[in-house]
């Protein structure tokens, strides 16, 4: 697909370009993930059936880094540029301590806030919806990308709500529809175990790519990021190709 226009968007037009954007790089985010992920399928494949609970714990761990690598490939995409799934998964090793960092700081805050009658929960999701996009994107440390996330989401609580509630919802139904399927069709614990992970490997990517399309939202909403690109590009274009007045 061509870049898509740089503009403010509802809610509904931003799930509609996030689906756009998961449909035309499909591919490179589930290879993305599937590489990364890859090591935890195979361990799945020979460990003990005792040992399937804690891989499925590591497991978060693995699709955290596929979620990183999906937000560079989502980014690469907004802007109309390309970029292999390998580079993506490049691009997160050179993050990698920014990553788990990002994540380690929003987690706490999230689980503490939800210890706080739960309303405080809801508000640190609002404010750490955009720390992977700034790790990846802007090149963050763990610290200053919670800063830049908090930055954006000021004053927009109700617009990342919506759409973090509304994306979620429809990675929760997926899941359950796949998994009342597999209920059906799989009764080994090792089959089924892996064949949730390859599900999430096809699913797990849209929350980042929506939450991406959503981080680029708010930086046009807030800072005219859309002017600036707009300007740069005109300065790149040369002299020679500019049409006289």
């Amino acid at each position: 697909m061509n870049a898509p226009a740089l503009r403010a968007r509802s809610v509904g037009e931003i799930l509609d370009l996030g689906f756009q954007l998961y449909r035309s790089r499909w591919t490179q985010m589930a290879t993305a993930t599937g590489l990364l992920v890859c090591p935890l399928l195979l361990l799945e494949a020979v460990a003990p059936l005792g040992a399937l609970p804690m891989l499925e714990q590591l497991g978060n761990l693995f699709f955290l880094a596929a979620s990183a690598a999906v937000v560079v490939i989502a980014s690469e995409a907004y802007m109309g540029r390309e970029i292999t799934a390998l580079d993506a998964v490049r691009a997160v090793g050179r993050r990698f301590f920014s990553v788990w960092g990002a994540a380690i700081i929003q987690g706490l805050l999230i689980f503490f806030g939800l210890l706080l009658l739960i309303v405080p929960g809801i508000i640190a999701a609002a404010w750490t919806f955009a720390m992977q996009q700034a790790v990846m994107v802007e090149g963050c440390t763990a610290g200053d990308a919670f800063e830049r996330s908090k930055s954006l989401s000021s004053d927009q609580f109700k617009h990342i709500l919506v759409t973090g509630v509304l994306v979620l919802a429809i990675v929760v139904f997926a899941m359950l529809g796949f998994g009342m399927l597999m209920a059906l069709a799989v009764t080994d614990v090792r089959q089924s175990t892996l064949l949730v992970n390859v599900a999430l490997i096809a699913v797990n990517p849209l929350a980042a790519v929506v939450g991406t399309v959503l981080y680029y939202d708010l930086r046009i909403r807030k800072e005219a990021f859309d002017v600036s690109v707009a300007t740069d590009r005109l300065e790149q274009v040369p002299a020679a190709a500019v049409p006289a007045l």
